[in-house]
């Protein structure tokens, strides 16, 4: 059953990601591509599509099973998802559903979120490497950078208007920032301990992270405001 209530300000659920209703999807991230469609995992193995316009909603097993995180949409539309169990990334086509695995070149590297460029380039967060690496589509190449300190862990990636990569590091208990064309790194440690910022957003001039260790919205600004 679907609830159509339009009601300001009232959460609801109207849409079920799993047809079987004893099965758990255990959905993660979402995002809307180009056309409107609302695509999401679920670190389950499954991924989907919801058509918020006809309420179809169709959902597909990932290639290689459990694992489905992160996802991002980049300028042309093309939309990509990264498995972390399942140490890949995968490009999905908009027309079948169907999803092409893509291999970063660091094995058991743990690809938790992805965000794409300008460019259209796909940066990812390696979890298990502490690596971030970068693939582009239009060559196949791939780079990747390892965190500054002992052990990092990858969580979140985000890139800003100026193609500055953002990313969290839950071992250092910080943000960091990768500039692509210095190669640099430079790292905003939070002020409290255990911050766990686990995703990572912006507008030009701030980055925005969500501390779910201390319970708290943080900004970084990296521009003078207005």
């Amino acid at each position: 059953m679907r609830s159509r209530v339009s009601t300001p300000g009232i959460i609801r659920s109207p849409y079920s990601a799993c047809p079987n209703r004893r099965a758990y999807a255990n959905l993660n991230t979402a995002v809307f591509d180009k056309s409107g469609i609302y695509w999401f995992t679920g670190n389950s193995g499954i991924y989907g599509r919801l058509d918020p316009k006809s309420g179809d909603i169709r959902v597909f097993r990932a290639p290689r099973g459990r694992g489905p995180y992160g996802m991002t949409v980049t300028p042309k539309g093309d939309v990509w998802y990264a498995s972390l169990a399942g140490n890949h990334i995968a490009k999905i086509d908009l027309a079948t559903g169907n999803a092409t695995v893509v291999e970063p070149p660091t094995p058991n590297q743990g690809a938790r979120r992805v965000w794409s460029d300008s460019k259209g380039r796909i940066w990812v967060s390696e979890w298990d490497s502490g690596n971030v690496s970068v693939h582009d589509p239009a060559d196949g190449s791939w780079k990747a950078w390892k965190l500054p300190g002992d052990s990092p862990r990858t969580y979140a990636v985000y890139v800003d208007d100026k193609d500055k990569v953002w990313l969290t590091d839950f071992s250092a208990n910080a943000i960091v920032r990768f500039d692509p064309l210095t190669e640099k790194f430079k790292i905003f440690p939070s002020d409290r301990p255990g911050a766990n910022v686990r995703q990572l957003d912006g507008k030009p001039g701030e980055t925005w992270g969500a501390e779910s260790g201390t319970d708290r919205l943080v900004v970084i600004q990296t521009a003078a405001p207005a």
